[in-house]
């Protein structure tokens, strides 16, 4: 199987279910009903996963069921795609290991913040289509905590809010920035572990 055969696929698969794991944990975060719109979807496509890890783990004001699982499922597709290749053999256990942590941390870290990206112009078409609709306060909801701080500095022109474009430029910049440190921390991971 190529490589892009396997992202997807098998990348496609994981890092959705990363992101309905992000999406769990924005909602729990911001106390948002899994009886909104959206909310049983979110809610019956992870409860399977976080009823055995919320069993297990402290009680907490943040969802660390839905964290852990988001690196989960980001870790396993790593070491899936290291499986699948056929590059497990060629690689120090203790090297597989570590990426599989650090990589699956960083690599979730990107799912979350496509995910706020997404989340942001769906926010902003709703408010420009149809901010009456069911799903509008629960997209605003989900977006306010990362564009209130922007908004503190950011003023609204001719009644236009520009924070979504400065986070938007933000979340790219980061993943732009983000993409060569983590390339290079992998390599280098697999380097020293060799």
């Amino acid at each position: 199987m190529s490589a892009s055969v396997f992202d997807l696929l098998f990348g496609t698969l994981f890092n959705g279910l990363t992101a309905l794991f992000w999406l769990a944990f924005l909602m729990r975060w911001q106390r948002i009903s899994f009886f909104a719109p959206g909310g049983a979807f979110v809610r019956a496509a992870t409860e399977w996963a976080h009823r055995p890890l919320r069993r297990r783990l402290p009680p907490s004001q943040l969802d660390w069921p839905s964290v852990f699982l988001a690196w989960a499922a980001q870790a396993t597709l790593i070491v899936l795609k290291f499986v699948v290749l056929g590059h497990i053999a060629s690689l120090p256990l203790l090297g597989v290991a570590a990426v599989m942590i650090v990589g699956g941390a960083i690599e979730a870290l990107f799912v979350l913040g496509h995910l706020i990206f997404w989340l942001v112009i769906a926010s902003v078409l709703m408010s420009w289509l149809q901010p009456h609709a069911s799903l509008a306060p629960v997209l605003h909801a989900l977006t306010d905590p990362f564009l209130n701080p922007i908004r503190r500095f950011v003023p609204i022109v001719g009644g236009i809010d520009l924070s979504p474009v400065v986070l938007l430029l933000g979340l790219q910049l980061l993943a732009i920035v983000g993409m060569e440190a983590r390339f290079a921390l992998m390599r280098g991971l697999l380097a020293a572990l060799a």
